[in-house]
């Protein structure tokens, strides 16, 4: 993959912090340099007047059926998967693969493949082994070995509060949670068990039950869709557990949530993904489904850019809750911010807070708005 030497000149950085105006020089898909009236001395070196334009860090989302999801209303409605520039258009430059409702025509294999494509193509990807299931669908033949050998693989997920789960008991839980804790310290990975949450009975009870019998840490746990439980999620988060939120159509209803959590839970342990690719099917009060949607990835940015607009909340408060505290929670020590030693990934914003220009990894992906790189098949 070819990057490029970079120097943005006279941008407003927000790393997610407020650095002022300075230049960002970017060099082998690194960031290399910040700092005032930069003058490098570099073959190839492409400049770009940054003013009018603010930087952030490339966002990441780490809940994305990368694969396509759904299957809950026959075979036709199954999602297809994601392109490269789903990702890149809205500013995506690191995603974290899942399974959804069905593991029966979606594998764990075809979701690592999906990974090793994307990261081939130019933004930062990883996986999580298991689907809903409990025993978990594999690839090495356990969960700990899946995480202990293949890079792309941070942890599992599983379902719990649905009635499309396995009806797990938290016995089963704590043992997947197990053998996520003994990979990760194998391969140095943070570990996390990633939990959709449902509406269905319990909330977090079960994880609750895993922490109260055992001795496993309340840091590998991280339930997603939590605005179906909030009650729970924030007496998880007042324990010190990181919380998921789903990203919703109406950014007013995220809004809301966010204030809920905010008054009980530390700012840095929550987080906003998309669930894109997902089905959102909705259901009646007999368990019957009587419509059903695709979550899409401009959701969690729609979000921010409304805490920002709307609420002014300042943008180094907002920006972390797609960026650094995301890094933070994966274990992901060279995303999540602008800073020398991290990855070249940013996403250049105007006046207005619109996406104007993407890099991942050094390259730049789209630019003003339209995409300079498009996925492998349609290049050809």
């Amino acid at each position: 993959m070819k990057t490029n030497n970079v120097l943005l000149q006279n941008i407003q950085i927000y790393a997610p912090e407020d650095l002022g105006v300075q230049d960002i020089l970017l060099c082998g898909g690194k960031i290399v340099a910040i700092g005032r009236s930069l003058r490098p001395n570099l073959p190839d070196l492409r400049t770009l007047d940054g003013r009018g334009l603010r930087a952030l860090p490339g966002f990441l989302d780490q809940h994305v059926h990368v694969t396509g999801g759904g299957g809950e209303a026959g075979f036709r409605s199954r999602v297809p998967e994601l392109t490269l520039t789903d990702f890149t258009l809205n500013g995506v430059t690191t995603v974290v693969g899942v399974l959804g409702t069905d593991s029966v025509t979606r594998t764990v294999e075809s979701l690592l493949a999906k990974t090793k494509a994307l990261n081939e193509e130019g933004i930062t990807a990883y996986c999580l082994t298991g689907a809903y299931d409990l025993p978990s669908p594999t690839i090495t033949g356990s969960v700990k070995r899946d995480v202990a050998f293949l890079s792309e693989v941070l942890g599992v997920k599983a379902a719990i509060a649905d009635h499309r789960s396995s009806q797990p008991l938290w016995q089963q839980l704590a043992k997947v949670a197990a053998q996520v804790r003994l990979g990760a310290l194998t391969a140095g990975k943070m570990g996390v068990v990633h939990l959709h949450t449902g509406r269905g009975k319990g909330g977090l009870r079960i994880v609750q039950e895993v922490l109260e019998h055992t001795d496993l840490p309340i840091s590998h746990f991280r339930p997603t869709h939590v605005g179906n439980c909030l009650e729970s999620a924030l007496a998880f988060g007042a324990q010190g557990g990181r919380i998921d939120f789903t990203a919703e159509e109406d950014p007013e209803k995220s809004v809301w949530q966010l204030f809920q959590a905010r008054e009980q839970v530390p700012w840095e342990q929550i987080t906003l993904s998309s669930d894109a690719g997902g089905s959102l099917p909705v259901w009646n009060d007999r368990g019957e489904m009587i419509g059903l949607g695709v979550g899409n990835m401009q959701g969690p940015y729609q979000v921010v850019r409304h805490l920002i607009t709307n609420y002014d909340l300042p943008a180094e408060q907002a920006l972390p809750l797609i960026t650094s505290h995301v890094a933070q929670g994966l274990g992901l020590k060279e995303k999540g911010q602008i800073a020398v030693g991290m990855d070249g990934d940013l996403v250049l914003v105007d006046e207005d807070w619109s996406i104007h220009t993407v890099f991942a990894r050094g390259r730049r992906m789209v630019s003003q708005g339209e995409p300079k790189v498009l996925p492998f098949l349609q290049r050809q």
